[in-house]
């Protein structure tokens, strides 16, 4: 008997499987019971097997995770059969009874869940057995310790899927994860709670595949080289509590390759900013950039680069009214998508014209390659729901952020209503984070070196080549300055033929001009800057061509799956390593269109058509001749040029003039905008009355303000802008009036010079939709307004900070109070804009209108408005700033109320 006591307590001092074989199986079931409270009664306790995994179970497991918190765990068996010979929490097949002291287990068959049987495939069905009997039980002992320890509930493991608790969003009543694919989970079960998600994640990572046979998957799949992000927080909520610390996993062949973690210099944020043209670019876009420092051994352009980009998949759903239902209604899934910088500069820089900004993360070293792990992950697993206003690219960075954040930092949504990208960024700049120096910095911090859009580009090379040639004509004699400024005519016509003729009187126009006068370097860089903008414009036709191709479309002879199926061949591509590999290219949306467009049947363009294709062509021509004559002048009379010292100035003075432009500007978007004010209206009655006001808007960006995360200062945005006037007096304030602006936007931003054909071309646009009240003693106080108009811009400064703009345009109207009246009428403005100095928010604002409105039934009412205002910047405080408004205003609807405040506003 003592001898016997002895052997037990020297084999419950070392590991269970290799004293197993010198013991008896209820010798063996003891040690169990003893040493790591797992209880057995027959008929588990006669079952030699089911011992032998559970005890391997248990050595596969950091030995103080070995024994679970909360008491004796009896392991129950039965005879029926179960997927994986696991319970499944139904009545017929539960997990746990008893109050969670007793676990059960099934007679096991093979599950049919694709995931969780997808690294499993090489085992034979023996090992399959053995595999899932011993992840049963690291499954119960997970869930015992994170019942005592709470894991689930942190936000170091919540973050990774996205959990919400109940009401922790809106219309979320059930605890839910962002992550939507049975994919991201080790089995299904573990997409009903961040518990079973940890313990599912458990069960495969104490008992990988491997563990059964070496060679059952590469490294590249295994599940330490896929989750990087659970395996790191499972190890760091183990070490936290003092129980286990984990091995630095091993080496990932493919996921090193591409990470090149040590020359990872920094990971920056990319806004896409709006076109100021197209309503469908309105908000922007955001990606997300890894930067690597240049390497001796491997050099590679920056347009091989890493992008990320979370984008809606829609199947080439074409745009139009289902399209925006459906990204309302959440019709599409989103993904993330990495590319190559070299494809964004294609599509966004070039077909979009849309220029890129630059903002850096200040990340630590370790978050700079959690960041890259995130990515790796999220690439293969990442589906989300995708909903325009909350669930969108900005939502999706913030969720591949936070989950790299260390020492549980977050950053927080924008709002519970609408994530705008512009919002996201304020977000981001508003946590602050230690630098080495240990001072606080805001993790974002502008780079002031957009990527910029041919477009944009050709804009700025158009106005350096007219003081390239202003310094021509200067020194040239009276014989050769009214060629040069024919040629500059010509050479800025919108006509290609026209242009084409030019350039091919361009040498001959340059020899006699360097053979009279040494300026060459003017020269060069007049030449320069026009090809430019010959190249911008080849950008611009190859996108209207694409779209007139897209149209012509009959049959498709490529299978173009919808949105579901695009998502279940991007699915079944990522499943396995290699087949990444093999399709590097599977979501390359641009290289898919021009196969498509390159294999299906087209119908005749039409006679417009042709005119565009037509177009596009002999734009491509100019461009060529124009790349002609520049590399022969080069060669030849402009060889003593340097080309390099002329893109190192370019680049100097771009670079500059967006520090000046950022200084001017603000660090944030116009969102959560909020002012409060107070004033003197005069009555029809002749007497004074003070008035205060507050106004608040979800985002108020105004035409000719610099905004750094916000949209161009050509464009003017508001959402829900409510401003409300009250009377003070005895008690609470009376509410005078009410004014709501849903949706106002206008744009002042035109057709480039060269471009500008038609009076279309010279226009600018708004459109605005609000809600009125008016004081009770109105006979109709309650107003809804929709109304549109063309401006025509008579002056403007390039980033708009002066303009002057007369518009033209219509509204239609419904006013109540006892019944409802309908209404339209014509609606004339006009708008001037003169800067202060400083900052772009100091300026002076005259605006006027005049708006006869015909009312059914009741005849016309006129209406007009006008406001003078000073905006003065008075100081700031981080990447806000106090902003005071006086202003006057003259109101007149059968009688003229003039209207005197002052308003202070939180930028």
């Amino acid at each position: 008997m003592k001898r016997g006591a002895l052997l037990l307590l020297t084999w419950l001092g070392g590991g269970f499987q290799e004293e197993a074989a010198a013991h008896s199986l209820a010798e063996r079931v003891a040690a169990l019971e003893a040493r790591a409270g797992l209880v057995l009664r027959p008929p588990a306790s006669e079952d030699a097997a089911l011992v032998t995994e559970i005890e391997a179970a248990l050595e596969a497991l950091p030995p103080a995770l070995r024994r679970p918190p909360g008491g004796p765990l009896e392991l129950v068996t039965h005879p029926e059969p179960a997927p994986f010979g696991l319970g499944n929490a139904s009545a017929r097949r539960p997990e746990w009874s008893e109050d969670g002291r007793r676990f059960h287990l099934y007679a096991f068959v093979p599950g049919d869940e694709r995931r969780a049987a997808l690294r499993t495939a090489r085992l034979s069905d023996g090992e399959l057995e053995r595999l899932w009997r011993r992840r049963a039980v690291v499954h119960a002992v997970m869930r015992r310790w994170d019942d005592a320890r709470g894991w689930s509930g942190t936000a170091r493991w919540r973050r990774l899927s996205g959990w919400r608790r109940p009401l922790e969003r809106p219309l979320v009543f059930s605890e839910q994860a962002l992550l939507t694919y049975d994919g991201a989970y080790s089995r299904a079960r573990g997409r009903a709670s961040a518990a079973l998600d940890l313990a599912t994640f458990a069960e495969e990572f104490f008992v990988p595949v491997e563990s059964l046979r070496e060679d059952a998957l590469s490294r590249d799949e295994r599940v330490a080289c896929q989750e990087f992000s659970k395996a790191r927080a499972l190890g760091e909520l183990l070490a936290r509590d003092g129980l286990a610390r984990l091995a630095p996993r091993a080496a990932c062949p493919a996921f090193d390759a591409w990470a090149r973690q040590e020359a990872l210099a920094e990971v920056e944020v990319l806004l896409v900013s709006s076109t100021g043209r197209q309503p469908e670019s309105l908000f922007g876009h955001l990606m997300l950039r890894p930067v690597w420092r240049e390497d001796a051994e491997a050099v590679r352009g920056p347009g091989f680069d890493a992008v990320v980009q979370p984008v809606a998949l829609t199947g080439g759903r074409a745009r139009g009214p289902d399209y925006v239902l459906m990204g309302l209604a959440g019709g599409f899934s989103l993904a993330f998508l990495t590319t190559t910088l070299g494809d964004v500069a294609h599509e966004a820089l070039e077909l979009e014209q849309r220029t890129v900004r630059r903002f850096r993360l200040r990340l630590t070293a370790g978050e700079r390659v959690r960041v890259l792990e995130r990515v790796w992950e999220l690439e293969r697993r990442g589906y989300l729901p995708y909903f325009f206003a909350t669930d969108n690219c900005a939502s999706a960075l913030l969720f591949l952020l936070n989950g790299a954040l260390e020492e549980d930092r977050r950053v927080r949504t924008p709002g519970p209503l609408w994530v705008l990208p512009g919002a996201t960024l304020d977000a981001l700049a508003r946590l602050e984070v230690a630098g080495p120096d240990g001072a606080s910095r805001p993790l974002l911090e502008h780079v002031a070196d957009d990527l910029e859009s041919t477009g944009d580009r050709a804009l700025r090379a158009h106005a350096a080549r007219e003081r390239a040639l202003a310094t021509v004509v200067a020194r040239v004699g009276p014989s050769l300055a009214p060629r040069w400024t024919l040629l500059h005519r010509r050479l800025s016509s919108a006509v290609p033929g026209t242009r084409h003729a030019a350039w091919g009187r361009v040498p001959a126009l340059v020899e006699a001009t360097l053979a009279a006068t040494p300026v060459a370097e003017a020269v060069h860089a007049y030449l320069a800057q026009s090809v430019r903008v010959e190249r911008a414009e080849v950008d611009r036709m190859e996108a209207r061509r694409l779209a007139v191709e897209y149209a012509r479309l009959v049959a498709v002879r490529s299978v173009v799956p919808d949105h579901r199926g695009a998502e279940r061949e991007r699915q079944r591509v990522f499943e396995r390593e290699d087949e990444v590999q093999r399709h590097l290219a599977a979501l390359d949306r641009l290289a898919l269109v021009e196969q498509v467009l390159a294999t299906a049947d087209k119908r005749a363009p039409t006679p417009e058509e042709d005119q565009v294709l037509a177009r596009a062509r002999e734009v491509e021509a100019v461009f060529q001749t124009a790349t002609d004559v520049q590399g022969a002048l080069q060669q030849g009379p402009l060889s003593q040029v340097e080309g390099l010292d002329f893109l190192r100035r370019d680049q100097a003075d771009k670079v500059q003039a967006e520090r000046t432009r950022a200084a001017r500007g603000l660090e944030t978007s116009g969102a959560a905008r909020v002012a409060v004010g107070g004033g003197v209206e005069w009555l029809a009655s002749g007497g004074p009355r003070p008035v205060l006001s507050l106004q608040t808007a979800a985002l108020k960006e105004g035409l000719g303000e610099s905004f750094l995360h916000g949209f161009r200062p050509s464009s003017e945005l508001r959402l829900l802008d409510g401003v409300l006037r009250l009377v003070p007096g005895r008690g609470l304030p009376r509410v005078v009036d009410s004014r709501l602006t849903l949706l106002g936007y206008r744009t002042l931003l035109r057709e480039p010079p060269w471009h500008r054909e038609t009076l279309l071309d010279e226009l600018g646009w708004g459109v605005e939709a609000r809600m009125e009240t008016r004081d009770k003693a109105h006979a109709q106080p309650y107003r809804a307004t929709l109304q549109a108009e063309a401006l025509l811009v008579v002056d403007d400064s390039p980033d708009f900070r002066h303009y002057a703009a007369l518009g033209v345009g219509g509204r239609v109207a419904v006013r109540w109070g006892a019944w409802p009246t309908p209404g339209a009428g014509p609606r004339f403005s006009f708008a001037q804009r003169v800067a202060l100095p400083g900052s772009s928010f100091n300026a002076v604002r005259l605006e006027a209108a005049w708006a006869p409105l015909f009312l059914l039934g009741m005849g016309p009412r006129y209406e007009a408005e006008a406001s003078l205002q000073v905006e003065w910047l008075v100081g700031r405080w981080g990447p806000r700033a106090l902003r005071l408004v006086p202003r006057a205003q003259l109101l007149w609807e059968g009688h003229v109320e003039p209207r005197v405040d002052m308003a202070i506003e939180w930028l």
